[in-house]
C-alpha cells in the first residue's frame, strides 16, 4: 500500500509534467501565431489560403486553451498536495 508521501511524490511528478507540457504548448501556440501571420500575408486574396489561415488561427486558440487547462491542472495538483500533507 502506498504511503501518503508516495502519493504526494507521484502527484508532484504529474504536476511537473503538466507544467512542462503547458510551457511547451504555449511556445507552440506562439510559433503558430507567427506562422499564421506570415501565411496571411502570403495568401491574401486567395479564398482557400484565407481558409487555411482561419484554420491555423483555430489551432492556435485550441493550443492556448489546452495550455490554460494544463496550468489549471498544475494548480489543482499543487492544492491537492498541500491538502494531502497537512
Amino acid at each position: 500500500m502506498a504511503s501518503i508521501q508516495d502519493i504526494a511524490n507521484a502527484a508532484y511528478r504529474i504536476g511537473q509534467s503538466a507544467e512542462t507540457a503547458q510551457q511547451r504548448t504555449s511556445l507552440c501556440a506562439e510559433a503558430i501565431k507567427t506562422h499564421a501571420s506570415q501565411l496571411a500575408a502570403t495568401v491574401r486574396g486567395s479564398r482557400t489560403g484565407e481558409d487555411a489561415v482561419r484554420q491555423v488561427g483555430q489551432a492556435e486558440r485550441t493550443l492556448r486553451e489546452s495550455a490554460a487547462r494544463l496550468a489549471t491542472l498544475k494548480s489543482t495538483i499543487d492544492q491537492f498536495i498541500q491538502d494531502l500533507t497537512k
